[in-house]
C-alpha cells in the first residue's frame, strides 16, 4: 500500500495516533528532568548542543529561548563545535546536550564538560554495548526509554519532552502566547495529528511525486527540516537538504518548507524561481511547527511499515 493511501487509511491513522500518544506519554514524564535542570542551571550562559538529529531538539531548545527572552543568554552548537570553540573558553555556560546515538560525538564532549566543571544535562538513547553503557553511567547521560531507539523516534521523543519542559518554564511569558502554547502542551500534540495530516496531506502528496528533490528552509525550521529529509530518504525517495540562500540555484525540483509568518521570504523564493516551487506551508504557531514537522517525519517513516 502507498504511503498516501495510508494515510488516508482511518485504521492506520488511529495506530499511528496511539503510537505517538505512547511516545507523548513517557516524554512528558521524561520532561520533568529537563525542566528541574533548567531552573537550577548555574551558567548564565545556556549551550544547546547536540549530536546526529538531537539537533531538533537543541534547535527548539534554542529557538524559544530566543524568543521568550531568557535571562540566560542561549547558544546552539553541534557537539564537537561546543568542546573545541565554546567550553573551553567561558566559565559561565550551563550545558543541555540531545543525542540521537552517536557516542563517538557525546562522550568526548561530555569528557571536555566534567574536566571543566562545567553544568550539564547529556539525553541519549540506550548505548549498543557494555563498554559504552558503563562510560555512559560514568558521564550521568540520562538515557531515553529502551524501546526507543530509532534515530527518528528519539528526536521525536526529546523534541516532545524539551517542548513540554520550555513551555512549563515559560508559561507566563509574552502574556497570552506562553499561556496558549503551555495549554497545548498539556492537551498534546497527538489528539491533533488526524486533522494535522488531512490538512497537509495534498502537500505531501505532491512531494511524493517528484523525484532527486531539494528541500529547503530557513534557519528557523533547519533542524527539523533536516530530519523530514531524512525521512524521505528513509522511504526509499532521493532528497537533499540545502540552505535557503543557495535554493536558487538549484534546477532540481525543489520543495521549501516556510511558515505563514515567512510570507517575505517565500515570495522573493517563488520570484526568483518564477514560481517553479512546491510548498510546504505551516499554518501553526512557529515555534509548534517543529514539533509538528518532527511529528509528521516520524509518521512518513513509521507509515512505510505498517
Amino acid at each position: 500500500m502507498q504511503l498516501l493511501q495510508k494515510l488516508r487509511d482511518g485504521t492506520i491513522i488511529e495506530t499511528l495516533i496511539n503510537e505517538v500518544s505512547e511516545v507523548e506519554h513517557e516524554a512528558r514524564s521524561f520532561s520533568k528532568r529537563i525542566l528541574d535542570f533548567l531552573v537550577q542551571s548555574r551558567g548564565s550562559v545556556f549551550l544547546f548542543s547536540y549530536t546526529g538529529y538531537g539537533y531538533t531538539p537543541a534547535s527548539l531548545m534554542y529557538w524559544y529561548s530566543l524568543t521568550f527572552q531568557s535571562s540566560k543568554h542561549p547558544v546552539l552548537a553541534e557537539a564537537e563545535e561546543s568542546s573545541i570553540y565554546l567550553l573551553p573558553y567561558r566559565d559561565d555556560l550551563s550545558l543541555l546536550i540531545f543525542s540521537t546515538g552517536e557516542y563517538s560525538k557525546l562522550i568526548p564532549a561530555l569528557q571536555v564538560a566534567r574536566v571543566l566543571g562545567v553544568d550539564y544535562l547529556a539525553l541519549a538513547p540506550e548505548p549498543p554495548t557494555d563498554n559504552l553503557k558503563a562510560i555512559a553511567k560514568f558521564y550521568a547521560v540520562e538515557r531515553i526509554p529502551s524501546r526507543i531507539q530509532d534515530r527518528i523516534k528519539a528526536a521525536l521523543f526529546m523534541t516532545l519532552a524539551s517542548f513540554f519542559a520550555i513551555s512549563d518554564l515559560y508559561k507566563s511569558g509574552l502574556e497570552a502566547r506562553g499561556r496558549r502554547l503551555f495549554t497545548h502542551g498539556q492537551e498534546g500534540f497527538a489528539v491533533t495529528l488526524a486533522s494535522f495530516i488531512e490538512r497537509y496531506l495534498e502537500e505531501i502528496n505532491n512531494i511524493m511525486k517528484l523525484d532527486d528533490l531539494h528541500i529547503t528552509s530557513t534557519r528557523f525550521l533547519e533542524a527539523s527540516s533536516i530530519l523530514f529529509t531524512h525521512a524521505i530518504n528513509e522511504i526509499g525517495k532521493s532528497a537533499k537538504y540545502i540552505p535557503l540562500e543557495v535554493a536558487v540555484n538549484v534546477n532540481s525540483p525543489l520543495v521549501a518548507i516556510f511558515l505563514t509568518t515567512e510570507e517575505r521570504l517565500r515570495r522573493e523564493l517563488n520570484f526568483l524561481k518564477q514560481g517553479l516551487v512546491n510548498e510546504f506551508l505551516l499554518n501553526v504557531d512557529p515555534l509548534e511547527a517543529i514539533v509538528y514537522l518532527t511529528m509528521l517525519s516520524y509518521i512518513i517513516v513509521r507509515s512505510t511499515n505498517i
